[in-house]
């Protein structure tokens, strides 16, 4: 009886796998507990709506300015044409992580021992945790969704397939407030809410999809693609197509009530545009140089290359796509949506002018439509199933493939995978190594951002020996010192401290004690943090750097400080400070 339900319900088992080995994962790396981790690079602006709004009630971002040594390096904001600071992403991220930012919240101002600004250690644990909490939900739906189709010992090779076998796991675990397995989850329930949809076409279902639609795309714009999917859905002739449109033509209130929920959604951010730049629409990432080449797209780069290839780093999605292929076999109203959703996907991400998109590992914008790739992917498991021999064998690559991306996010944690690209030599110079080699580093190229905003993708060979190697020299002490004084300047902390203080310890003496406690819990996020304060320091006293920052600042339209941090960010991270 056991073994039946077992059996008959193996994919929930996975799922509930997944959800217990990531939480111990999560408790492992404790990122939370780090300086300078969780809320930082693009998640700084995508969660900067929340504390600009609950906290400081100040979405003009005064508040930074008249504090810029605490939020200088945490808000990352453009100067919009009317000379107004604004967030550069949009706030749809914002909204998912805001129950977990509301219970950190409430948990801060119940607790003397964390300020209760934004940005001390339960905001970031919450965030942490609010990531596998969507991916949960999403593995959920898209359940559902395969269990309509395949078998459920299929439904549980993919379910793992995509949910620890991708560059998914990496993003809803250790840079887990990223939007991708946001998104992953939200167009998963989309896909769920089409089939339900064609099978019984409600209003409520009608006006679900454009609100998921209208929320998919608030997180990242260029997703509206799903609207592909929606109207391609179990379309697989020109008869077909024909009666779709004239469904849409006939049941015109369902794309009314569509176009008017994905409206409603967007409303605030609307509003929050026209407040600091005058206008409705507000491309903000234009501001920093933002743009689509359309007549270059890098397509073998983003598919293919060592630099940030998907097939390279999750060859597990090569597998998915090659079942594209087979899905015509299969049940052929689901190749056309779906191929024709991935040749789009693939052009206007090739077309962008950060092609591989920042740091990252692998090519993490294709992971937003994984929920869609997991039907091609169980098709081509199924036909396997025919051939018991087949099917073991693609179960087999399958397991294996699984624990080398496992491995690959390790090589990724230690560097050996370079965050921003590769190439063949690196590659195959660390290829079944945890840690990166001497000769690693004289193999690495990095790429021209200046160039790439005009189209142009060269690459640079850094010159570590013409570069001046600054020694850092910092022992405990000093960076014990360096926690000291952060703590001494900060005034909302000393006066918690005051209400609480014991009668026999002095505050002095508290402040040391917690110095040490953080040393212990995160030496390596305060030696950085340390380096980085002196960088921007030596930059801001040099007047010749400080020029060269000011055009530089111009000419992306970013605040001086916000490029001063950059600038000593890049130095950290180029110039042999660690």
């Amino acid at each position: 009886m056991i073994k039946k339900i077992i059996t008959k319900h193996f994919s929930v088992i996975a799922i509930v796998f997944i959800a217990i080995s990531v939480t111990f994962l999560n408790f492992s790396h404790h990122r939370w507990l780090r300086s300078g981790r969780v809320i930082e690079w693009d998640i700084k602006s995508y969660y900067a709506y929340l504390p600009a709004t609950f906290i400081y009630k100040d979405l003009s971002l005064q508040f930074r300015k008249d504090n810029i040594e605490k939020f200088g390096d945490l808000i990352w904001p453009v100067e919009t044409p009317i000379g107004k600071h604004a967030i550069v992403t949009t706030m749809g991220l914002s909204v998912m992580y805001a129950p977990f930012f509301g219970i950190a919240h409430i948990y801060c101002l119940n607790n003397d021992n964390y300020l209760a600004d934004g940005y001390t250690m339960p905001y970031k644990f919450a965030l942490a945790f609010s990531s596998l909490f969507y991916v949960i939900i999403g593995l959920l739906f898209l359940r559902k969704i395969l269990k309509k189709y395949f078998t459920d010992d299929i439904v549980s090779v993919v379910i793992l397939a995509i949910g620890i076998g991708t560059n998914l796991l990496y993003y809803y675990c250790y840079e887990a407030a990223m939007p991708h397995a946001y998104n992953f989850t939200l167009i998963s329930i989309f896909l769920y809410l089409v089939i339900r949809f064609y099978e019984n076409p409600t209003l409520l279902k009608a006006f679900l999809i454009g609100l998921l639609s209208g929320f998919i795309t608030l997180i990242r714009p260029t997703n509206i693609l799903v609207f592909v999917v929606l109207f391609l859905w179990e379309i697989s002739s020109f008869k077909d197509f024909k009666n779709r449109v004239l469904f849409y033509v006939l049941e015109y209130k369902y794309v009314i009530l569509m176009i008017l929920a994905f409206i409603l959604i967007w409303v605030p951010q609307f509003i929050y545009w026209y407040h600091v730049s005058g206008k409705i629409f507000y491309f903000s990432y234009g501001e920093v140089g933002g743009k689509f080449f359309f007549n270059n797209p890098q397509i073998s780069d983003i598919l293919i290359s060592y630099k940030k290839g998907w097939f390279i780093y999750t060859p597990i999605m090569f597998i998915a796509f090659v079942g594209l292929f087979a899905l015509p076999k299969f049940k052929n109203g689901l190749f056309m949506p779906l191929f024709v959703f991935n040749v789009l996907n693939i052009y206007i991400l090739a077309s962008w002018w950060c092609w591989w998109f920042g740091g990252s590992f692998g090519y993490r914008a294709f992971i937003d439509s994984y929920g869609l790739m997991a039907l091609p992917l169980g098709a081509l498991l199924h036909l396997a199933k025919s051939k018991k021999i087949s099917y073991y064998i693609s179960f087999g690559i399958i397991l294996i493939l699984i624990a080398f991306n496992n491995f690959q996010i390790q090589q990724y944690n230690r560097q050996a995978i370079h965050y921003w690209w590769m190439n063949k030599d690196a590659y195959w110079e660390t290829f079944f190594k945890l840690y990166p080699t001497e000769r690693y580093n004289e193999l690495i190229r990095l790429p021209d951002y200046d160039k790439a905003r005009q189209g142009i993708y060269v690459e640079i060979k850094p010159d570590y020996e013409k570069q001046e190697k600054i020694k850092i020299v910092t022992s405990k002490n000093e960076v014990i010192h360096f926690i000291y004084t952060e703590l001494s300047n900060d005034s909302i902390l000393l006066n918690q401290l005051s209400k609480k203080q014991a009668n026999k310890i002095s505050i002095d003496s508290i402040l040391k004690i917690e110095s040490e406690e953080r040393y212990i819990l995160d030496s390596l996020g305060y030696h950085k943090k340390m380096i980085l304060k002196n960088l921007e320091k030596d930059i801001r006293n040099n007047k010749a750097v400080m020029e060269e920052i000011e055009v530089k600042a111009k000419r992306r339209k970013i605040s001086v400080d916000s490029m001063i941090t950059m600038d000593a960010i890049w130095l950290y991270e180029h110039k042999n400070f660690k």
